[in-house]
């Protein structure tokens, strides 16, 4: 229960600091996949030929700002958190873990915004559409254990943070979430296929654009991608969590 309310604590600070100071706080979270949503339509909406875009886009959206905003504010929690660290006893997992809680919070109240607002551009509200829940289950804990690796390695290797800020454009662009995978010729579509980030906006495309239940095989690649990652991470993180105080 100590540990609840500390991790709970952790989360509740985040989302206060983030949005502290802020004019329209939480709405932030809105306008950001907003305004990407808006260029995506002005670039890519007259080639694509796919069928009601904005909601295609938006779903594709929505996954990948939660993954992006989890790593990048992820990624240097335990730096910034030394002086609490060395302070307190409190378990060092903590602080990724509360980052990625309070962006699941946030991450659940875009996702109601963006249903009510996607009345207007033709969604099927259906059962199916509560799918979503697991779905986002399943991508937080692929996106944790991405976290705890890169928070891990930012440690003692500094440098981790700028390139992550370099890679995460190209990811972005190597997931179809702006265009169909029918664009990606044949001899490419292999490179796509091996971005496990493509998998999950896949499965949370089918659940909103599609409305339809998203296949066994999906639904068994997203787990084995999730337990994979999460893993690794926790093997990495517990590794070298007893250097962290003497590096931070």
């Amino acid at each position: 229960m100590q540990n609840i309310t500390r991790i709970y604590a952790l989360s509740k600070r985040n989302v206060i600091l983030r949005y502290k100071n802020s004019a329209v706080g939480f709405l932030w979270g809105f306008f950001k996949p907003l305004l990407y949503l808006l260029i995506l339509i002005v670039v890519f909406s007259q080639v694509s030929n796919i069928d009601n875009y904005v909601l295609y886009a938006t779903s594709g959206l929505i996954f990948w700002f939660f993954f992006a905003n989890v790593t990048n504010q992820s990624i240097a929690s335990i730096i910034s958190s030394a002086g609490i660290i060395k302070s307190l006893n409190v378990p060092i997992v903590f602080f990724p873990l509360s980052e990625i809680l309070s962006e699941l919070f946030n991450f659940m109240l875009t996702i109601v915004v963006f249903m009510v607002a996607m009345n207007w551009c033709g969604i099927v509200y259906s059962w199916k559409l509560f799918l979503i829940l697991p779905a986002a289950v399943l991508f937080s804990f692929f996106t944790l254990g991405i976290t705890l690796i890169l928070s891990s390695l930012n440690v003692f290797f500094r440098d981790v943070g700028i390139l992550w800020t370099t890679v995460q454009p190209a990811l972005f662009y190597l997931t179809p979430i702006a265009y169909p995978e029918a664009l990606i010729t044949k001899h490419y579509g292999f490179i796509v296929k091996f971005n496990p980030i493509y998998y999950y906006i896949k499965l949370g495309r089918i659940i909103i654009h599609d409305t339809t239940f998203p296949s066994a095989a999906l639904w068994l690649h997203c787990v084995i991608i999730a337990v994979i990652s999460f893993s690794l991470g926790f093997l990495i993180f517990n590794k070298l969590k007893n250097q962290f105080i003497s590096s931070i």
